[in-house]
C-alpha cells in the first residue's frame, strides 16, 4: 500500500507574521525559520489531495545509506509556487524497492537537514544565479536562538517518519521569495543531485 505524508505549511498569514524571510550570499544562512509538526511513526496522510502538489517537473533516482542498509529512493520535485513573498517547494520521496516480508524501514531523521540541526527538511536551498544569492528555508522565532532551538517552515520531526519499501512521503519547505524578475532557480537538496534551472513563475 502506498501511503503519503504531507506536512502543511499552515496559514500563509501566520507564516508571514512569523517568518524573518531573507537570503544571504553564498555560504550564509540569513533566513529565519519555523516548523510545522505532522509526523507519525509510519508514513501518514495529511490534509489536501494529491493533485494539490501540482505537476512533477523533475525527478532523480538516488540511494541512501542508513544504518548499514541502502535504500533506493525516487525523488520527485513539484513545481515551485510563489505567493505573497514566499516560495513553497514540495517533493515526493518513494522507496522503489519491491515490498517484502522484511521489516526494514527507512528512518528519514537527519538525512535532509544539511548544515542545520533540526531533524527536518531544512537543508534545502534555492540558488538565484542571476543575483548570486542562496535562499535558505524560512524560520521563525528569535534570530539569536541556538541552532537546536531554530524552528523551520519545513517538514519536521523526521526522526519519527519511517518509510517502508514501496511507500512514499511528501515533504515541503518554504523560502523568502527571490525578486520578481528571477524566473528560475537551482534547487539543492542534501544527498540529491542538483535540480538546475527550475522554473519560478
Amino acid at each position: 500500500m502506498r501511503l503519503r505524508h504531507t506536512t502543511a505549511a499552515g496559514s500563509l498569514a501566520l507564516a508571514m507574521a512569523l517568518v524573518l524571510a531573507g537570503c544571504g550570499g553564498f555560504g550564509r544562512s540569513d533566513d529565519s525559520g519555523g516548523a510545522t509538526k505532522d509526523s507519525k511513526e509510519t508514513v501518514g496522510a495529511a490534509p489536501g489531495q494529491p493533485d494539490a502538489l501540482g505537476t512533477v517537473i523533475a525527478s532523480r533516482d538516488i540511494q541512501i545509506s542508513n544504518s548499514g542498509k541502502v535504500f533506493p529512493i525516487k525523488v520527485e520535485l513539484y513545481q515551485l509556487r510563489r505567493s505573497s513573498g514566499f516560495v513553497s517547494l514540495s517533493v515526493r520521496l518513494t522507496r522503489t524497492d519491491a515490498p517484502t516480508d522484511s521489516s526494514d524501514r527507512w528512518q528519514i531523521a537527519s538525512d535532509f537537514q544539511g548544515d542545520t540541526i533540526s531533524l527536518s527538511f531544512s537543508g534545502v536551498t534555492l540558488i538565484d544565479r542571476k543575483n548570486r544569492k542562496r535562499h535558505l528555508v524560512a524560520r521563525a522565532g528569535d534570530q539569536d536562538a541556538t541552532p537546536s532551538q531554530v524552528k523551520y517552515l519545513a517538514s519536521s520531526d523526521l526522526s519519527t517518519v519511517f518509510v517502508a519499501a514501496g511507500q512514499s512521503v511528501d515533504l515541503y519547505a518554504m523560502f523568502g521569495a527571490p525578486p520578481d524578475d528571477v524566473t528560475a532557480v537551482d534547487v539543492v537538496v542534501p544527498r540529491v543531485p542538483v535540480f538546475e534551472n527550475v522554473p519560478l513563475a
